[in-house]
């Protein structure tokens, strides 16, 4: 009998596990269920992710795809630079760039690593429009659309993020995702514009940060030239966050908030020109949200059920690992149900519950690498003195 496994969320870590498992020589059956209508619906979100070594990279050899990757992975050197600013300008950190040696961190846009992954399953491996509302206390997946029983799968993976229907279904009593205390603005800019107004000058082709004043502002190069942008700001609450953006209106209206914000704090005019060229339509803005530090992440094990990406771990992006951990877990548990027998229940448990107990303890420093930054990118002081704090996370680029 093959195994059966569901995976709900069609991500970059869902679409990597089921990748690997389909590539395996078991015999392994696999769903994806994934609450977007198509494969297009989301082609205009998101930046560029670095991909490490033993993490994202490692999955992406387990997937058969590296030469795909390669072909649209950016390995020049410029890609790996690093800049850290005051809010005037003044650089404080800047990360050497060996002309003679690729990045060791590729980078790839994440619309770009959607469509390798996408590309590289069967079309009928995914269930589009499928939207998971609730799961019975029963197992019962209560999609939009009707009803299934979990009963006839081996193993339902949550893959579907912050908000996952199985976390909440695997540990009800388990304290969710909490504010991490920061709102993001991200926008994106054409290449153009972005040459207009010195963006590609202050950025060059890898990640810029500048800090003032408990306020982030961060810029990258994507594949196409455009560029983009992250304004991050300090909150009390994800209501006070969310009531701010709500009560703009419009996109219009959120932009000049943004920028009138940074603006009274004394950001120099090279930034604020930032503002006055994102493409309106490209803009979201959220509430960052992660699990406490050192258990909100962990769950008591739940035979038939598991989790995978940040609907196990999310964290803010300041560290840039939330993909990359999320791939390893996925190169994690896909190696341990990929040498399962058939039919073995007692050996699939076994299996799911020692991937977990190894990503519990692989997350931990992962987990307070991120807060430490996040505590730094907003503490009070210098830019001088933050980035001193940062040294040590720096030094992994």
């Amino acid at each position: 009998m093959p195994l059966n496994i569901a995976i709900i969320g069609a991500g970059p870590v869902g679409l990597t596990l089921a990748r690997i498992l389909l590539k395996s020589p078991s015999d392994i059956n696999v769903t994806i269920f994934e609450r977007d209508a198509s494969a297009s619906s989301r082609n205009t979100r998101g930046g560029s992710l670095d991909l490490e070594a033993t993490t994202g990279l490692a999955a992406i050899d387990a997937t058969g795809l590296r030469a795909g990757f390669d072909r649209v992975a950016r390995y020049d050197p410029e890609t790996s630079g690093m800049i850290y600013t005051t809010r005037q300008g003044k650089i404080v950190f800047e990360k050497p760039v060996n002309a003679n040696e690729p990045n060791k961190r590729p980078e790839i846009d994440r619309i770009d690593l959607r469509t390798l992954l996408l590309n590289g399953l069967p079309a009928s491996t995914i269930r589009w429009g499928a939207r998971l509302t609730s799961i019975a206390p029963d197992g019962t997946l209560c999609f939009a659309d009707g009803d299934i029983d979990a009963s006839q799968f081996d193993l339902v993976i949550g893959a579907e993020g912050a908000w996952s229907k199985v976390r909440a279904h695997i540990a009800p009593r388990t304290p969710g995702p909490v504010f991490a205390g920061v709102g993001i603005l991200e926008m994106s800019v054409s290449a153009e514009d972005a040459e207009r107004v010195g963006i590609t000058r202050t950025i060059k082709g890898g990640m810029h940060f500048s800090i003032g004043d408990r306020q982030v502002l961060a810029g990258q190069l994507l594949t196409t030239g455009a560029y983009m942008l992250y304004a991050m700001i300090p909150m009390r609450s994800a209501e006070d966050f969310k009531a701010v953006r709500d009560a703009c209106g419009d996109q219009e209206r959120l932009r000049d908030h943004f920028k009138a914000d940074y603006e009274a704090k004394g950001w120099a005019p090279e930034f604020l020109a930032w503002f006055d060229v994102v493409q309106l339509d490209s803009m979201r803005a959220w509430p960052l949200y992660e699990y406490e530090f050192p258990n909100g992440h962990v769950w008591e094990h739940k035979k038939g059920w598991t989790l995978v990406g940040d609907a196990a771990h999310v964290m803010t992006p300041l560290a840039g690992e939330g993909v990359n951990a999320g791939m390893r877990d996925a190169l994690e548990l896909a190696k341990r149900l990929s040498t399962l027998g058939d039919g073995d229940g007692e050996a699939l448990n076994a299996a799911v519950k020692e991937y977990e107990e190894e990503m519990f303890a692989r997350l931990r420093p992962i987990m307070l690498e991120t807060l430490t930054n996040k505590a730094s990118y907003f503490a009070e002081g210098t830019p001088e003195s933050i980035v001193a704090e940062l040294k040590v996370a720096l030094a992994k680029y």
